[in-house]
């Protein structure tokens, strides 16, 4: 018998570790052949060997090795050709700075990632479906592996490239492999016959949903069969026999898979169906077998499917494989328990930072250019933080890494943009946006949708670890019954990858919890957003204060899990409340924290206020700062200044030590609106002006020392201590008088002890400060109550500082109940419940949310959280120039606001509309139909062109309001 045979050559690399903490890679170039029958015969010798240290003696994760490259295909359905390989990493390299011509094709190619943890778990769900191999059909319930991961996660490419997974980690997989169904495990070498049944007698047929055929009068189970009998036998000599053949017993299936066995020779069945998440679908509603309708008992699609699977997997022998994108992954678990199936979740984790480097480093051009090389001649194995840069933006996601490369190298050639600095390559990284229909981010979400999305991206950012079948209260967007988390979280389009919960390091993850996984152990999760995805979603909700803030801080790499991090994690939290209620006030006085302050009378405008996460400060540092800058020497504070604080905002240290504040914020006003006026103490109506034509301007830089968690009161001991490490090198190295800047110590707790206690006087904040009177220009209020001089307790504060020791009661104010209660109870426990429990974060985001999310917002809820989705959130945007007519009366905080009234009614500007405002706060909305141009001007409105506008826009309210 004659037969076409294909012959296809690659090249492997091996990457395996010595116990003297050497790395070897092995090369072999491979060939293989095609047959009839489906079988696939692998010839494989060494080419070269290379020895090379391993970086610091790390373990890649995963073995997650680069592997043959293959063809780029972004649909996914059909199978890549291997290329053949014909340089060594040696030849790459010696390059040099070479300049390369680019070809006109720039469309990339790029490398398989090995999955042996997704091969090696699809393998033991096998195992465990027909163990005992003695076992009766009928008990047997079979073990199936479903991947329900967002888009371009990697789910096809296993499926249809599973064989090749097989043969790469064959060695692996010998040894892994100690019984095996359908093989005698009497003898030796089980793992070696079970690989060689894998490679050799297994027929692999995929079935994609989205091709499946369309109803013809047959049920579903018929069809499947018929596609899967036609794709097993397509490529075999008497096709159409042969298929007939099989066919006359599809009504059974036990016959049937003994036929199809016999007539390809094979022993074993690996069934790949993908895109299972067209199953509720009108195409397969005609299907009478999977209609819910028809069949009562079964109250879904789903159900009636896993019933018709377990038909076909209990038979032997059925490697199963599902995948497909779904918002209801807990669910279809509960729906295959009702039939015989059980679903296992597949791992297929977006990439670590040193898999993202090896996938890059395998990616060529059309035209064979290496990528790298075409990037950085000059460095052809590519910069480190490039790597690091392409992994942060992308979140190690396959899909986003190919299309992030692809955007660069288009548009370097394209420009040629070669050899681009760190910094030039960071801002043309993170201009990319995504494809949208890779997107599955819902767009016009309603105020509870956005509010649970919120809650989700602040655990994602805090990496938050929830078990798998974790529940939430998802309110009326998603249900008013618990929903499960990680439902909710794929229905906003999270990924999420497996993590140990603290008990495995990560070195250790891949090994021992492959076992470790539905062996009765607890499966922990954490979320993913990269931020190239918030590139794309960010026009359309980053007006909303929360979303602002975490797309600001993404992406934030909290430290291993220990005090020291769950201490930050509480740091992000107080200063996202911090950033929204500052950005939603008219003067910082109002947060109860800062009473009594320098800046009690000072405006932190959201618009000019920026959320970074900077260096800390180490005392070991020798030098000034770290070669990498990731440090700070506390004797460094003007050069930290300089590169970090030069505008307002917020400031997060990332925690590599506790040598400086928790939270540094900086705000500024000219100094000609800080007049003797502003010096004395001001009026709760009363806020300074923050025009920025001037350029002169008075820096206030306060440093926020975070003790919320300690198991004992703090004393003054603990407050001398924070003061030395902010007050005191701030006063000296950065000339506070000379540069006109003032510094202010904030220490905030839940617990004093008594010598702290003493100095709260009618529950208000102790401030302590030289009690010098300070010029005339200065914005500092009176000191007129709960202030010490400088020298009691031995708190010496120097020449233009302050500091400020934070009430329990304004902090409770300034939190929030529900969360400073969530607090108190943490301290008590051994975790920080508020930390690791997603409820509260979730109360936190509705609190922010109804207290309005952006500037000048109702602080009614119902103004803002009512039925209409789109039209109500395009109305209520920040930078929105559409004017609302109705008569609406602005409110905030139960006041008239004139501030949106100036805004709104009278078409009047930011600048504008603060000082017409200051001078009108003295009326109230029952005084405005008495209002006149003569009472405006009395009022201090003397520009004619202002005074104009306010009559007029007040006649206009006035009118729409009596007519409603």
């Amino acid at each position: 018998m004659s037969c076409s045979c294909l012959f296809l050559s690659f090249h492997l690399t091996y990457a395996f570790q010595s116990t003297v903490g050497c790395k070897f890679e092995a090369k072999f170039s491979c060939q293989t052949r095609s047959s009839f029958w489906g079988g696939r015969v692998l010839c494989v010798r060494p080419l070269s060997f290379r020895r090379s240290l391993l970086y610091q003696g790390k373990l890649i994760r995963q073995r997650e090795l680069v592997v043959a490259s293959v063809e780029n295909d972004q649909s996914g359905t059909t199978e890549g050709r291997l290329e053949r390989r014909q340089e060594s990493e040696e030849a790459a390299s010696s390059s040099g700075t070479r300049q390369h011509r680019p070809s006109k094709d720039t469309s990339i190619k790029w490398s398989w990632v090995n999955r042996s943890a997704a091969v090696h778990q699809i393998l033991r769900n096998f195992k465990r479906s027909y163990s005992p191999v003695e076992q009766d059909s009928s008990v047997i319930r079979p073990a199936v592996s479903y991947a329900p991961q967002m888009y371009g996660s990697g789910k096809t490419t296993v499926g249809l490239h599973f064989r090749t997974f097989v043969l790469l980690n064959r060695a692996y997989l010998a040894q892994r492999i100690s019984e095996f169904p359908g093989i005698d495990d009497s003898g030796e070498s089980v793992g070696e016959r079970a690989v060689e049944a894998l490679l050799n007698e297994t027929l692999y047929v995929n079935v994609d949903l989205r091709d499946f055929p369309r109803f013809d009068g047959e049920d579903f189970e018929p069809t499947l069969i018929k596609t899967i009998s036609e794709k097993a036998v397509g490529s075999l000599p008497n096709e159409s026999e042969l298929l007939a053949k099989v066919l006359e017993n599809r009504k059974n299936p036990g016959k049937w898979l003994k036929s199809l066995f016999q007539v390809t020779n094979k022993r074993y069945l690996f069934l790949f169906i993908d895109e299972i998440g067209k199953l509720p679908s009108r195409k397969f509603y005609e299907f009478p077998d999977l209609d819910p309708q028809r069949n009562p008992h079964k109250p879904n699609v789903y159900r009636l499917f896993f019933e018709i699977m377990s038909s076909l997997l209990i038979q032997r022998f059925v490697i199963c494989y599902l995948a497909g994108r779904s918002d209801a992954i807990i669910t279809k678990q509960e729906d295959a328990m009702s039939s015989r199936v059980n679903l296992d979740f597949v791992r297929l984790d977006p990439f670590s930072e040193e898999t993202t480097k090896l996938f890059i480093r395998g990616m060529k051009t059309s035209g064979g250019e290496i990528v790298l090389q075409l990037l950085f001649p000059r460095h052809p194995e590519g910069p480190d933080w490039f790597f690091k840069q392409v992994y942060n933006y992308t979140g190690g996601v396959p899909i986003y890494v190919r299309h992030v490369i692809q955007v660069l190298v288009d548009t370097c050639v394209h420009n040629k943009l070669y050899n681009l600095s760190e910094r030039k390559m960071r801002r043309l990284v993170e201009t990319i946006a995504p494809k949208r229909d890779d997107i599955a981010t819902p767009k016009n979400m309603e105020p509870k949708a956005l509010s649970m999305f919120c809650t989700l991206l602040l655990s994602s950012m805090l990496e938050y670890r929830f078990t798998i079948t974790e529940t939430i209260y998802g309110g009326s967007v998603i249900g008013d019954n618990s929903k499960y988390f990680l439902d909710v979280a794929n229905n906003f389009g999270f990924y999420y990858e497996y993590c140990t919960g603290g008990i495995l390091s990560d070195d250790k993850m891949e090994e021992e919890e492959m076992d470790e996984m539905n062996e009765g152990n607890v499966q922990m999760l954490k979320l993913i957003f990269p931020k190239i995805v918030f590139e794309g979603i960010k026009k359309e909700y980053l007006d909303y204060l929360p979303l602002r803030y975490i797309y600001y801080l993404s992406p934030l790499h909290v430290p291993p899990e220990s005090p020291s991090s769950l201490g930050f994690r509480f740091e992000v939290i107080f200063a996202l409340i911090l950033y929204v209620r500052c950005s939603l006030c008219t003067r910082l006085g109002e947060l109860d924290i800062f009473r009594q302050s320098f800046v009690e009378n000072i405006l932190l405008e959201a618009e000019r206020c920026r959320v970074e996460v900077v260096p800390s400060f180490n005392v070991l540092l020798n030098r000034k700062f770290s070669a990498n800058e990731e440090l700070y020497s506390p004797s460094a504070w003007k050069e930290f200044y300089d590169k970090y604080l030069s505008e307002d905002g917020i400031f997060l240290p990332n925690r590599n030590n506790s040598a400086g504040p928790d939270i540094l914020v900086r705000v500024s006003v000219p100094i000609d609106a800080s007049s003797s006026t502003a010096m004395k103490r001001q009026s709760s109506l009363t806020q300074v002006s923050m025009d920025t034509s001037s350029k002169k301007r008075r820096v206030y830089l306060i440093g926020i020392a975070l003790k919320c968690y300690g198991t004992s009161g703090v004393g003054v001991a603990k407050i001398k201590e924070e003061v030395d490490k902010f007050l005191v090198p701030v006063s000296s190295q950065l000339e506070l008088e000379k540069n006109d800047i003032w510094a202010i110590q904030l220490v905030v707790s839940t617990s004093y002890n008594n010598e702290v206690s003493n100095h709260f006087v009618d529950k208000q904040n102790w401030v302590i400060d030289t009690r010098k009177k300070v010029s005339s220009s200065s914005s500092t209020p009176s000191h007129d109550m709960n202030y010490s001089n400088s020298d009691q307790e031995g708190l010496r504060i120097g020449r233009n500082c302050q500091l400020v020791v934070c009430s329990i009661e304004n902090l409770e104010k300034f939190l929030g109940k529900e969360i400073y209660d969530q607090i108190q109870k943490a301290r008590s426990s051994e975790r920080e419940n508020f930390l690791t429990n997603v409820t509260p974060l979730s109360s936190l985001i509705g609190t922010l949310f109804e207290h309005g999310w952006a500037r000048g917002r109702s602080a009614e809820p119902e103004a803002y959280l009512g039925k209409s989705t789109e039209k109500n959130i395009d109305a209520n945007r920040v930078d929105s120039t559409v004017k609302s007519s109705s008569s609406v009366v602005p409110v905030r905080q139960g006041e008239f606001d004139w501030m949106e009234f100036l805004k709104t009614y009278c078409d009047l500007t930011e600048s504008e509309a603060r000082v017409c405002s200051d001078m009108l706060k003295v009326m109230n909305e029952s005084d405005l139909e008495g209002m006149d141009s003569n009472v405006v001007r009395r009022l201090g409105i003397e520009d004619t062109t202002l005074r104009a506008k306010v009559v007029s826009g007040i006649r206009f309210y006035v009118r729409n309001k009596s007519q409603t």
